[in-house]
Protein backbone atom coordinates (compact mmCIF):
# COMPACT_ATOMS: atom_id res chain seq x y z
CA UNK A 1 0.00 0.00 0.00
CA UNK A 2 1.50 3.33 -1.00
CA UNK A 3 1.10 6.42 -3.10
CA UNK A 4 -1.86 8.09 -1.40
CA UNK A 5 -1.45 11.87 -1.46
CA UNK A 6 -4.37 12.71 0.79
CA UNK A 7 -2.16 14.09 3.57
CA UNK A 8 -0.25 17.23 2.59
CA UNK A 9 3.45 17.85 3.26
CA UNK A 10 4.75 21.30 4.18
CA UNK A 11 8.50 21.62 3.55
CA UNK A 12 10.17 24.43 5.50
CA UNK A 13 13.52 25.80 4.32
CA UNK A 14 16.54 25.83 6.61
CA UNK A 15 16.78 28.87 8.83
CA UNK A 16 16.76 30.15 12.38
CA UNK A 17 13.92 28.98 14.62
CA UNK A 18 12.18 32.34 14.23
CA UNK A 19 12.57 32.21 10.43
CA UNK A 20 11.20 28.68 10.31
CA UNK A 21 8.25 29.74 12.46
CA UNK A 22 7.59 32.68 10.15
CA UNK A 23 7.63 30.38 7.11
CA UNK A 24 5.07 28.15 8.77
CA UNK A 25 2.93 31.12 9.73
CA UNK A 26 3.01 32.51 6.18
CA UNK A 27 2.02 29.19 4.62
CA UNK A 28 -0.28 27.73 7.28
CA UNK A 29 -1.50 30.81 9.11
CA UNK A 30 -4.95 30.98 7.56
CA UNK A 31 -5.67 27.37 8.49
CA UNK A 32 -4.23 27.89 11.98
CA UNK A 33 -6.54 30.85 12.54
CA UNK A 34 -9.53 28.71 11.56
CA UNK A 35 -8.41 25.88 13.84
CA UNK A 36 -7.90 28.27 16.74
CA UNK A 37 -11.49 29.44 16.30
CA UNK A 38 -12.74 25.85 16.52
CA UNK A 39 -10.64 24.94 19.54
CA UNK A 40 -11.36 28.17 21.39
CA UNK A 41 -15.09 27.55 21.05
CA UNK A 42 -14.73 23.93 22.18
CA UNK A 43 -12.54 24.95 25.10
CA UNK A 44 -15.09 27.47 26.32
CA UNK A 45 -17.84 24.86 26.01
CA UNK A 46 -15.95 22.03 27.73
CA UNK A 47 -13.78 23.76 30.30
CA UNK A 48 -14.97 24.15 33.87
CA UNK A 49 -13.42 27.62 33.78
CA UNK A 50 -16.05 30.00 32.42
CA UNK A 51 -14.10 33.22 32.84
CA UNK A 52 -12.37 34.13 29.55
CA UNK A 53 -9.75 36.20 31.38
CA UNK A 54 -8.76 33.15 33.44
CA UNK A 55 -8.43 30.99 30.33
CA UNK A 56 -6.28 33.69 28.73
CA UNK A 57 -4.10 33.95 31.83
CA UNK A 58 -3.56 30.19 31.99
CA UNK A 59 -2.59 30.08 28.32
CA UNK A 60 -0.20 33.01 28.81
CA UNK A 61 1.44 31.23 31.75
CA UNK A 62 2.30 28.36 29.40
CA UNK A 63 3.95 30.85 27.03
CA UNK A 64 6.29 31.91 29.84
CA UNK A 65 7.14 28.30 30.71
CA UNK A 66 7.98 27.58 27.07
CA UNK A 67 10.36 30.54 26.97
CA UNK A 68 12.20 29.16 30.02
CA UNK A 69 12.17 25.59 28.73
CA UNK A 70 13.53 26.14 25.23
CA UNK A 71 14.39 29.44 23.60
CA UNK A 72 14.45 28.02 20.08
CA UNK A 73 10.96 26.54 20.29
CA UNK A 74 9.72 29.76 21.88
CA UNK A 75 11.23 31.71 18.97
CA UNK A 76 9.58 29.36 16.46
CA UNK A 77 6.18 29.77 18.10
CA UNK A 78 6.58 33.55 18.21
CA UNK A 79 7.68 33.61 14.57
CA UNK A 80 4.55 31.68 13.62
CA UNK A 81 2.44 34.08 15.66
CA UNK A 82 3.93 37.15 14.02
CA UNK A 83 3.45 35.81 10.48
CA UNK A 84 -0.05 34.41 11.05
CA UNK A 85 -1.58 37.24 13.06
CA UNK A 86 -2.31 34.95 16.00
CA UNK A 87 -1.11 35.78 19.50
CA UNK A 88 1.32 33.37 21.22
CA UNK A 89 -1.32 32.52 23.86
CA UNK A 90 -3.71 31.57 21.05
CA UNK A 91 -1.10 29.16 19.69
CA UNK A 92 -0.94 27.66 23.19
CA UNK A 93 -4.64 26.79 22.84
CA UNK A 94 -3.90 25.14 19.49
CA UNK A 95 -0.95 23.14 20.86
CA UNK A 96 -2.24 22.28 24.31
CA UNK A 97 -5.97 21.87 23.76
CA UNK A 98 -6.27 18.24 24.89
CA UNK A 99 -4.34 18.89 28.09
CA UNK A 100 -5.49 22.38 28.95
CA UNK A 101 -6.47 22.42 32.59
CA UNK A 102 -9.98 21.57 33.69
CA UNK A 103 -11.12 20.02 30.39
CA UNK A 104 -13.06 16.83 31.23
CA UNK A 105 -12.00 13.52 29.65
CA UNK A 106 -12.97 12.88 26.04
CA UNK A 107 -14.53 9.64 24.80
CA UNK A 108 -11.87 8.87 22.21
CA UNK A 109 -8.10 8.76 22.05
CA UNK A 110 -5.11 7.29 20.25
CA UNK A 111 -3.75 3.76 19.95
CA UNK A 112 0.04 3.22 19.93
CA UNK A 113 1.98 0.12 18.83
CA UNK A 114 5.69 -0.74 18.98
CA UNK A 115 6.45 -3.50 16.46
CA UNK A 116 9.85 -5.29 16.24
CA UNK A 117 9.38 -6.41 12.63
CA UNK A 118 11.88 -8.57 10.80
CA UNK A 119 13.01 -5.63 8.65
CA UNK A 120 13.52 -3.34 11.66
CA UNK A 121 11.42 -2.00 14.50
CA UNK A 122 8.71 0.60 13.85
CA UNK A 123 6.42 2.73 16.01
CA UNK A 124 2.85 3.43 14.94
CA UNK A 125 -0.28 5.16 16.09
CA UNK A 126 -3.72 6.32 15.16
CA UNK A 127 -4.55 9.94 15.96
CA UNK A 128 -8.03 10.51 17.33
CA UNK A 129 -9.41 13.96 18.21
CA UNK A 130 -12.46 16.14 17.63
CA UNK A 131 -13.65 15.41 14.10
CA UNK A 132 -13.59 19.07 13.07
CA UNK A 133 -9.77 18.94 13.32
CA UNK A 134 -9.36 16.45 10.46
CA UNK A 135 -8.92 19.04 7.65
CA UNK A 136 -6.01 20.57 9.59
CA UNK A 137 -3.94 17.36 9.87
CA UNK A 138 -0.70 17.73 7.94
CA UNK A 139 2.93 16.64 7.69
CA UNK A 140 5.70 19.12 8.43
CA UNK A 141 9.33 18.59 7.36
CA UNK A 142 11.84 20.85 9.08
CA UNK A 143 15.57 21.28 8.51
CA UNK A 144 16.77 23.31 11.49
CA UNK A 145 20.28 24.77 11.41
CA UNK A 146 21.34 23.30 14.74
CA UNK A 147 19.21 20.18 15.00
CA UNK A 148 18.54 17.05 12.92
CA UNK A 149 15.98 17.14 10.09
CA UNK A 150 12.60 15.90 11.27
CA UNK A 151 9.21 14.96 9.82
CA UNK A 152 6.25 15.70 12.07
CA UNK A 153 2.64 14.54 11.97
CA UNK A 154 0.80 17.58 13.28
CA UNK A 155 -2.02 20.09 13.08
CA UNK A 156 -1.49 23.47 11.45
CA UNK A 157 -0.20 25.83 14.12
CA UNK A 158 1.12 23.06 16.40
CA UNK A 159 4.83 22.49 17.01
CA UNK A 160 4.43 18.77 16.33
CA UNK A 161 2.36 15.91 17.72
CA UNK A 162 4.53 12.93 16.79
CA UNK A 163 7.46 12.35 14.45
CA UNK A 164 10.80 10.89 13.39
CA UNK A 165 14.19 12.58 13.10
CA UNK A 166 17.19 11.88 10.86
CA UNK A 167 19.00 10.02 13.67
CA UNK A 168 16.14 7.49 13.73
CA UNK A 169 14.56 8.71 16.97
CA UNK A 170 10.75 8.63 17.01
CA UNK A 171 8.19 9.79 19.55
CA UNK A 172 4.55 8.65 19.59
CA UNK A 173 2.01 9.54 22.28
CA UNK A 174 -1.34 8.77 23.89
CA UNK A 175 -3.32 11.27 25.89
CA UNK A 176 -3.88 10.36 29.55
CA UNK A 177 -6.10 12.21 32.01
CA UNK A 178 -4.66 12.59 35.53
CA UNK A 179 -5.99 14.65 38.42
CA UNK A 180 -2.74 16.60 39.03
CA UNK A 181 -2.55 18.80 35.92
CA UNK A 182 -0.68 22.09 36.28
CA UNK A 183 0.94 24.82 34.22
CA UNK A 184 3.99 23.34 32.52
CA UNK A 185 5.68 22.61 29.22
CA UNK A 186 3.47 22.40 26.14
CA UNK A 187 3.49 18.72 25.27
CA UNK A 188 4.17 19.34 21.52
CA UNK A 189 7.21 21.39 22.56
CA UNK A 190 8.41 18.45 24.65
CA UNK A 191 7.95 16.10 21.66
CA UNK A 192 9.98 18.49 19.50
CA UNK A 193 12.71 18.81 22.12
CA UNK A 194 13.04 15.02 22.39
CA UNK A 195 13.31 14.80 18.60
CA UNK A 196 16.55 16.80 18.68
CA UNK A 197 18.36 13.92 20.32
CA UNK A 198 20.57 11.30 18.67
CA UNK A 199 19.26 8.31 20.65
CA UNK A 200 16.08 7.15 22.32
CA UNK A 201 17.94 7.05 25.64
CA UNK A 202 18.91 10.72 25.35
CA UNK A 203 15.31 11.61 24.44
CA UNK A 204 14.15 9.69 27.52
CA UNK A 205 16.46 11.81 29.68
CA UNK A 206 14.87 14.97 28.29
CA UNK A 207 11.43 13.66 29.23
CA UNK A 208 12.46 12.58 32.72
CA UNK A 209 13.84 16.06 33.49
CA UNK A 210 10.86 17.97 32.07
CA UNK A 211 8.31 19.96 34.08
CA UNK A 212 5.16 18.38 32.73
CA UNK A 213 1.74 19.98 32.52
CA UNK A 214 -0.56 16.96 32.35
CA UNK A 215 -0.59 13.27 31.54
CA UNK A 216 0.63 11.48 28.42
CA UNK A 217 2.01 8.13 27.44
CA UNK A 218 5.25 8.56 25.47
CA UNK A 219 6.64 5.81 23.23
CA UNK A 220 10.26 6.71 22.41
CA UNK A 221 12.27 4.51 20.06
CA UNK A 222 15.27 4.40 17.75
CA UNK A 223 16.78 1.61 15.65
CA UNK A 224 17.95 -0.35 18.70
CA UNK A 225 16.09 0.85 21.79
CA UNK A 226 12.59 1.59 23.00
CA UNK A 227 11.12 3.17 26.13
CA UNK A 228 7.48 3.61 27.06
CA UNK A 229 6.77 6.18 29.76
CA UNK A 230 3.45 6.92 31.46
CA UNK A 231 3.21 10.35 33.06
CA UNK A 232 0.86 12.43 35.14
CA UNK A 233 1.33 16.15 35.73
CA UNK A 234 4.04 15.27 38.27
CA UNK A 235 4.84 11.53 38.12
CA UNK A 236 6.72 9.51 35.46
CA UNK A 237 7.11 5.74 35.11
CA UNK A 238 9.04 3.72 32.51
CA UNK A 239 6.69 0.81 31.78
CA UNK A 240 8.49 -0.91 28.89
CA UNK A 241 12.05 -1.13 27.51
CA UNK A 242 12.43 -4.47 25.69
CA UNK A 243 13.25 -3.69 22.04
CA UNK A 244 12.65 -7.31 21.03
CA UNK A 245 9.05 -7.43 22.32
CA UNK A 246 5.76 -6.04 21.02
CA UNK A 247 4.02 -3.31 23.01
CA UNK A 248 0.72 -1.43 22.77
CA UNK A 249 -1.05 1.29 24.69
CA UNK A 250 -4.30 3.26 24.54
CA UNK A 251 -5.67 5.98 26.84
CA UNK A 252 -5.60 4.58 30.35
CA UNK A 253 -2.80 3.98 32.84
CA UNK A 254 -1.27 0.53 33.04
CA UNK A 255 1.12 1.27 35.91
CA UNK A 256 -0.66 0.30 39.16
CA UNK A 257 0.65 3.29 41.13
CA UNK A 258 -0.32 5.83 38.48
CA UNK A 259 -3.88 4.53 38.29
CA UNK A 260 -4.51 6.38 41.55
CA UNK A 261 -4.03 9.66 39.63
CA UNK A 262 -6.46 8.80 36.83
CA UNK A 263 -9.66 10.78 36.34
CA UNK A 264 -12.45 8.22 35.73
CA UNK A 265 -13.11 7.72 32.02
CA UNK A 266 -16.42 8.62 30.47
CA UNK A 267 -18.84 5.75 29.96
CA UNK A 268 -18.47 6.30 26.22
CA UNK A 269 -14.67 5.95 26.30
CA UNK A 270 -13.28 3.35 23.88
CA UNK A 271 -9.85 2.99 25.49
CA UNK A 272 -10.45 -0.46 27.00
CA UNK A 273 -12.12 -1.77 23.83
CA UNK A 274 -9.19 -0.65 21.70
CA UNK A 275 -6.68 -2.11 24.16
CA UNK A 276 -8.50 -5.46 24.07
CA UNK A 277 -8.51 -5.43 20.26
CA UNK A 278 -4.75 -4.82 20.22
CA UNK A 279 -4.18 -7.51 22.83
CA UNK A 280 -6.16 -10.00 20.77
CA UNK A 281 -4.05 -9.28 17.70
CA UNK A 282 -0.60 -8.71 19.23
CA UNK A 283 -0.30 -10.97 22.28
CA UNK A 284 0.29 -14.07 20.13
CA UNK A 285 2.93 -14.47 17.43
CA UNK A 286 0.36 -16.29 15.28
CA UNK A 287 -1.87 -13.22 14.90
CA UNK A 288 0.67 -10.38 14.80
CA UNK A 289 1.20 -8.34 11.61
CA UNK A 290 4.11 -9.72 9.60
CA UNK A 291 5.09 -6.46 7.92
CA UNK A 292 4.34 -2.74 7.70
CA UNK A 293 1.39 -3.15 5.36
CA UNK A 294 -0.23 -5.64 7.74
CA UNK A 295 0.40 -3.26 10.64
CA UNK A 296 -1.24 -0.44 8.68
CA UNK A 297 -4.24 -2.68 8.08
CA UNK A 298 -4.45 -3.32 11.82
CA UNK A 299 -4.45 0.42 12.57
CA UNK A 300 -7.44 0.73 10.27
CA UNK A 301 -9.39 -2.11 11.86
CA UNK A 302 -13.14 -1.61 12.14
CA UNK A 303 -13.56 -4.65 14.39
CA UNK A 304 -16.09 -3.66 17.04
CA UNK A 305 -17.15 -0.53 15.16
CA UNK A 306 -17.88 2.09 16.43
CA UNK A 307 -15.58 1.18 19.35
CA UNK A 308 -12.79 0.16 16.98
CA UNK A 309 -9.13 1.13 16.46
CA UNK A 310 -10.16 3.33 13.54
CA UNK A 311 -13.10 5.19 15.02
CA UNK A 312 -15.75 7.39 13.47
CA UNK A 313 -18.13 10.17 14.44
CA UNK A 314 -21.10 9.06 16.48
CA UNK A 315 -24.42 10.86 16.38
CA UNK A 316 -24.80 14.37 15.05
CA UNK A 317 -21.92 16.07 16.89
CA UNK A 318 -19.23 17.06 14.32
CA UNK A 319 -16.80 17.66 17.20
CA UNK A 320 -17.09 14.11 18.56
CA UNK A 321 -13.91 12.08 18.63
CA UNK A 322 -12.86 10.21 15.48
CA UNK A 323 -9.71 8.91 13.83
CA UNK A 324 -8.28 11.91 12.00
CA UNK A 325 -5.15 10.16 10.74
CA UNK A 326 -2.36 7.69 11.44
CA UNK A 327 1.41 7.38 11.18
CA UNK A 328 4.10 4.70 11.15
CA UNK A 329 7.68 5.78 11.96
CA UNK A 330 10.34 3.59 10.30
CA UNK A 331 13.81 4.52 11.63
CA UNK A 332 15.62 1.85 9.60
CA UNK A 333 14.54 3.39 6.29
CA UNK A 334 14.36 6.93 7.69
CA UNK A 335 10.84 7.59 6.52
CA UNK A 336 7.29 7.79 7.80
CA UNK A 337 4.03 6.48 6.41
CA UNK A 338 1.01 8.67 7.04
CA UNK A 339 -2.54 9.44 6.07
CA UNK A 340 -5.19 11.94 7.06
CA UNK A 341 -8.69 10.70 7.87
CA UNK A 342 -10.07 7.17 7.94
CA UNK A 343 -7.43 4.42 7.85
CA UNK A 344 -9.68 1.47 7.08
CA UNK A 345 -8.96 0.06 3.62
CA UNK A 346 -6.71 3.03 2.83
CA UNK A 347 -3.23 3.54 1.49
CA UNK A 348 -0.57 5.83 2.91
CA UNK A 349 1.91 8.45 1.84
CA UNK A 350 5.65 7.77 2.29
CA UNK A 351 7.79 10.76 3.26
CA UNK A 352 11.56 10.69 3.65
CA UNK A 353 12.99 12.52 6.65
CA UNK A 354 15.70 14.01 4.45
CA UNK A 355 14.41 14.96 1.01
Amino acid sequence: MSGDEKIELCDIDAGTPREQGEQQGERLGEQACALFGLRWRLLRLRSRIRDVDQLHAKAQAHVEVLRSFDGDLSDELNGFARASGLEPWQLVILNHYTDFRDIPPDDGGCSVVYAPLVGGNVSAQTWDMHGTAEPFVTLLRLKPRDAPPVVLFTLTGCLGMTGLNAFGVSVCINNLTPNDARVGILWPALVRRMLRERTAEAALEVLMRAQLSSGHNYLIADRARVFNVETTGVEKRVTFRDASAWYWHTNHYLDPELRAFEVPALSTSTTCDRFETLTGKLASSTTRPADIDALWTLLGSHDGLPRSLCSHLQGDDPAASKTCGAIICDPTRSHILARRGCINGSSYRVVEVEA
